[in-house]
């Protein structure tokens, strides 16, 4: 199941920066949604910038 998660996860994300939304910003909104989901583990993220190999 996390290989689908991921797989759908990427490809919104890449959906949406491709529409040219800020990635900033869905790194933001993505950031508050998984906080509202898992309150409880006080969860941290980073944001890395990494160049997706072709």
């Amino acid at each position: 199941m996390s290989g689908n998660f991921k797989k759908a996860l990427e490809a919104l994300v890449t959906e949406r920066i491709a529409e040219g939304e800020d990635p900033s910003d869905l790194f933001e909104e993505l950031n508050r949604e998984a906080n509202q989901v898992f309150d409880q583990y006080n969860l941290e993220y980073e944001l890395g910038l990494t160049k997706k190999e072709s």
